[in-house]
């Protein structure tokens, strides 16, 4: 276990995966002093995914928790508060905010957290990597381990490994394997900050930034071909707001489903439900190019039967230019 900076390190982050990582790193690695986190009022307020306590771990760990003022910590309490700490490096996975230079610089061995995108850095940047690379059907990500600065995920890289996106993954099981991953690089990072042996790469290619998703992003055009919309499903799903549709302005959401099949040829509209099956309430959704089967779904009033027209709801495809990463999106990444 490293010693030289075992007293003072923080980390931050209030996600299932961003725990995951903290408690192998506290547990296996080297003791964090403190979790730098957001209470579930907080975490409500700023509608974070896959919200996940750290304060019944931390207190029965004897881990000193800090909860910000803002999520963007930019009160003079929160700079306050790690001035007057001794602390020596800062790890973030999980905290969707970018931290102040201020409170980055009060940190003796840096800062460094965790950012990829299929395409691997510095392409990629900004919000919601992991879902986009889904909806855009993408079959690897590369995930690294960089330092933090005051930009949006424009440190210097310390290290990247890659992992597969396979056709059966949905947004939980890609965190899993983000977990695995992070868990690794953490340590290397770690192990190498303690034997002065640390190196880094700068970024120096033209970066692209995913834009910000919101819950109406889940929209489902029914008219969009079969692999699009179980691309959506997929990358929206639990422990994100999720994919839905409308039936008689009843909202239907869709958590779970699978491409069905292109040999049965239906003359209903796309988006007309053609088979309700007995005993699970399952349902075959008739598409451009085929069928949807949903297996898992959640409505206040509503049941399928067979015959509905499901609503397409305004959703642009992939292919639009308010779907791509754009450089022109960096300034809405810094938002409370």
């Amino acid at each position: 276990m490293p010693d030289g900076i075992s007293d003072g390190i923080v980390y931050a982050g209030c996600t299932e995966s961003g725990f995951d990582i903290f408690r192998y790193l506290h547990e296996n690695v080297v003791p964090i002093t403190e979790v730098l986190t957001l209470t579930p009022e907080q975490a409500q307020e700023h509608d974070v995914a896959g919200y996940y306590s750290f304060q019944s771990y931390a207190e029965s760990n004897d881990i000193d928790v800090y909860t910000p003022e803002t999520y963007s910590m930019g009160d003079e309490r929160d700079l306050d508060h790690f001035r007057s700490r001794t602390t020596e490096l800062l790890l973030v996975h999980g905290w969707q905010r970018l931290i102040p230079g201020e409170v980055l610089d009060t940190f003796t061995h840096g800062a460094f957290g965790l950012h990829g995108s299929a395409y691997g850095l510095p392409k990629g940047r900004g919000r919601s990597p992991m879902n986009w690379s889904l909806i855009q059907d993408l079959n690897r990500f590369l995930l690294s381990v960089m330092q933090l600065d005051e930009g949006a995920d424009s440190g210097n890289v310390v290290e990247t490994t890659k992992f597969d996106i396979n056709p059966h993954d949905d947004i939980r099981t890609l965190y899993y394997k983000l977990v695995l991953a992070g868990q690794e690089l953490f340590e290397h990072c770690i192990d190498d900050i303690e034997a002065g042996t640390l190196s880094t790469i700068p970024q120096e290619e033209e970066p692209t930034y995913y834009p910000k998703r919101t819950p109406e992003d889940g929209a489902i055009n029914w008219a969009d071909p079969t692999e699009t919309i179980y691309d959506l499903i997929r990358a929206v799903t639990h422990p994100y707001p999720g994919a839905f549709t409308e039936y008689d302005s009843e909202r239907i959401f869709i958590w779970k489903g699978q491409p069905f099949s292109d040999d049965f040829v239906f003359d209903e509209p796309p988006g007309t439900i053609v088979q309700v099956f007995t005993g699970t309430d399952d349902f075959v959704v008739a598409t451009p190019d085929g069928s949807l089967l949903v297996t898992e779904w959640e409505a206040s009033n509503w049941k399928p039967e067979s015959g509905m027209e499901l609503t397409s709801l305004p959703n642009e495809s992939i292919d639009s230019p308010r779907r791509i990463d754009r450089p022109e999106h960096e300034s809405s990444l810094s938002s409370n």
